[in-house]
């Protein structure tokens, strides 16, 4: 293997790549969707179910982007969330989120049945645990949140780790299954009819009015409405960058000779430990993640393989992993994703972003929320995760925290790097990500690989030399 195709993941080496084309000229839509991973194929899937034509670009390959790359766990037990929604939202607030997610869910597993769709999907018992004395009030805090907004979980200290937990939450009914599988089969039925797939299209600007209209390199698109799903929104007019700040974190798999746990667990506090197994034809692979981090803060990366790669080894046996991969997830200054328009003035482009390291739910969620949107139909969830709310005065402090810190990466001396230095977004300077290759940015999370081409946005445009 290359040290490039060394990170790739289990989705992805499981999975072959579907055949699209690119965009080569002009058409018109009722909706364009930019960006092919959980939010955008499922949004453009349930649009065409309310009779409207879809086109969905991506700049690559359909979900090959982040959702090619997470744990891919189907929760709506987000680590310790509901108590601090709680002193942040109100028990109607924590009672929306922990509503919508369930039904996010339970979304992903209707279509899984009702479609047929042969992702690896399977119910499975979602864990947060600890070690450590000290941290099982705050386990036990938030089994009393959760229960509080209806939400079916226990206090337990029963669980298949082969090490002594102190204390987790438990909760019942969630699921994992395999994200690329059920896209790539999402997206074959939303292709054809007066809707489209474009792949290796790159999106350059959206203007919006009547109808809007999508320009890419090789062509445009003409919609009434237009949902930018890219993760972290490659509009600036949103401002999404300074209330959304990105992490990186680190995962391996590979079959043991121990016994794997059927539940999924993830730890609290840090270093953070998240499992899982995957079934494949013969066997199931333990996935463990974990060691996350602020994009673009650390240059020396390949550590953090190793360490997950020690853990691994001391409590399962786990040698030499197949599958080494990071991931990127948005965090919202307030924890909670913004979901809705673009702007204040916008009518017609939507977005959704900042889920906080857990999309499968969040993205879900947020593509019946913009399908609501879209088609006139009023949503219940809507108000809690508008992309415009006012945000409480902990946040507020927690952004200018956040982006004062961002604002010392506008400066800094010239890289060693055949190209500019300068991220091509808002021009901070990147940091070279030794592990994988790569240069990052640590202010809004686009990353470039060695010959400068863009890897993730919001950037656009490849580094200049």
């Amino acid at each position: 293997m290359s040290k490039k195709d060394q990170f790739i993941s289990y989705w992805v080496d499981a999975t072959e790549s579907p055949d699209y084309p690119a965009l080569k000229d002009t058409l018109s839509v009722d909706v364009a969707v930019v960006g092919a991973g959980i939010v955008g194929i499922t949004a453009a899937y349930l649009l065409k179910q309310e009779g409207l034509t879809v086109a969905v670009i991506e700049r690559k390959e359909i979900a090959r982007g982040v959702t090619g790359y997470t744990t891919a766990k189907v929760t709506s037990s987000h680590n310790l969330i509901y108590s601090k929604l709680l002193s942040s939202f109100g028990e109607e607030g924590a009672r929306i989120y922990g509503r919508s997610n369930e039904a996010g869910k339970e979304k992903i597993a209707a279509l899984v049945e009702d479609l047929d769709i042969d992702c690896g999907f399977e119910r499975a018992d979602n864990y947060v645990y600890t070690e450590v004395d000290g941290a099982v009030a705050s386990i036990r805090a938030e089994v009393d949140a959760a229960l509080r907004v209806g939400l079916p979980v226990e206090f337990t200290t029963d669980t298949e780790l082969p090490f002594e937990v102190k204390g987790a939450l438990r909760f019942t009914n969630q699921a994992q299954f395999d994200p690329r599988r059920y896209l790539i089969a999402l997206a074959a039925l939303v292709d054809g009819g007066g809707s489209h797939i474009f792949q290796n299209t790159v999106v350059t600007g959206v203007e919006e009015s009547h109808p809007c209209t999508v320009t890419t390199e090789t062509g445009q698109v003409h919609a009434q409405d237009v949902i930018v799903a890219t993760h972290m929104p490659i509009l600036d007019r949103g401002l999404f960058f300074t209330k959304v700040h990105p992490y990186r974190s680190y995962v391996i798999a590979d079959r043991v000779d121990r016994e794997v746990p059927r539940g999924m667990y993830i730890s609290t506090g840090g270093p953070t430990r998240s499992l899982r197994s995957i079934p494949t034809d013969n066997e199931r692979l333990l996935l463990v993640g974990g060691e996350g981090h602020k994009t673009g803060t650390d240059e020396e990366t390949a550590k953090y393989y190793e360490r997950l790669e020690t853990w691994a080894y001391e409590h399962y046996g786990m040698d030499a992993p197949r599958y080494r991969w990071s991931t990127q997830d948005n965090v919202s200054v307030d924890k909670v994703p913004y979901i809705g328009r673009l702007t204040r003035g916008s009518d017609h482009v939507f977005t959704a972003t900042g889920f906080g390291k857990w999309g499968m739910t969040n993205g879900t969620l947020s593509a019946m929320i913009l399908t609501d949107h879209i088609v006139g139909r009023p949503n219940e969830w809507a108000a809690l995760y508008d992309s415009k709310r006012i945000k409480p005065f902990a946040s507020a402090q927690k952004f200018v925290t956040e982006n004062a810190e961002v604002a010392t990466h506008f400066v800094g001396d010239r890289l060693t790097h055949a190209k500019s230095p300068r991220c091509t977004h808002l021009g901070c300077v990147l940091r070279k990500n030794d592990a994988e290759g790569s240069w990052d940015c640590p202010c809004h999370g686009s990353r470039f690989d060695a010959d400068g081409n863009v890897i993730q946005g919001p950037a656009i445009s490849g580094l200049k030399t």
